[in-house]
Order: structure tokens, then C-alpha cells, then sequence
């Protein structure tokens, strides 16, 4: 019985590394979508401070959870939780000045499944819901 429980905690613990491993391969995968040009991109006529404003209200009025802000790097990152039918997935929004009172929002959405859904918001979703929240014309 002794053998079987330090196996099974052996198993245990390579289980969380593979797991943990996984997250951060996702983030840097996210990051690298976006080093690649991937993601949907638009542009706004809403300054950056607006702009960030209105990803954060489009995160919280879907409960997506837990906002990871990177305000000097200009990004900002969901991570949602494992269910029985999604593993970790993740949303990144960067926001970036195009000029005074206009910004380019890209979204990336990475998940462990081959699902390319984002627990119900997905980039597309994402790009009208933020649309909605400008009350402003779209300007590509």
C-alpha cells in the first residue's frame, strides 16, 4: 500500500508541473500571436484611457473574472478557470494609440482545447461588445 501512495504522489506532482507548464505555455503563446500580427484588430475613436476603460467594462459585464492589467505595457489579460468542458483559456487585449482621440485594440484568445471559444466571448464578440461600450462609430 506504501508503493502505490508514493506512486500516486509522484504522479500527483508531474500532473500540477504538466499543468502549470501548460498556463505558461498559453500566455506565451498569446504573446506570440500578437509578435505575429495574429488577432482581430480595430480601431476606435476613443483615446487610450478611454479605450482601457471600456476593455475592463466589457470583461466585467461578461464575468469573465480576474483582470490581469499591464497598463505599461499596454495589454491586459483574462485567464479563466477549468471546467468539465473548457481547460485554461485565455483572452489578451492590447490597446495601443493611434493618435489623440484614436486607439487600435487587438484580441487574442488562446485556448488548451480545440475549442476557440472564449467561455462565450470570443474576439469577435469581444470587438461588438467594445463597439457597443464606444457609443462611437467604428472607424476600420
Amino acid at each position: 500500500m506504501k508503493l502505490l501512495s508514493g506512486k500516486l504522489g509522484v504522479v500527483l506532482v508531474a500532473l500540477s508541473l504538466l499543468i502549470l507548464a501548460g498556463c505558461a505555455n498559453t500566455f506565451s503563446e498569446l504573446v506570440r500571436s500578437k509578435e505575429e500580427g495574429k488577432g482581430k484588430s480595430r480601431v476606435y475613436k476613443v483615446n487610450v484611457d478611454r479605450a482601457w476603460e471600456i476593455a475592463k467594462s466589457v470583461f466585467q459585464w461578461e464575468g469573465t473574472g480576474d483582470i490581469r492589467e499591464n497598463r505599461s505595457e499596454g495589454y491586459m489579460v483574462i485567464k479563466s478557470g477549468s471546467t468539465w468542458f473548457y481547460k485554461v483559456n485565455l483572452m489578451g487585449v492590447w490597446i495601443e494609440p493611434i493618435d489623440k482621440v484614436q486607439s487600435r485594440v487587438t484580441v487574442i484568445t488562446k485556448s488548451k482545447t480545440s475549442v476557440d471559444t472564449f467561455l462565450g466571448l470570443s474576439e469577435t464578440d469581444f470587438h461588438e461588445m467594445f463597439a457597443l461600450f464606444a457609443q462611437g462609430p467604428e472607424i476600420m
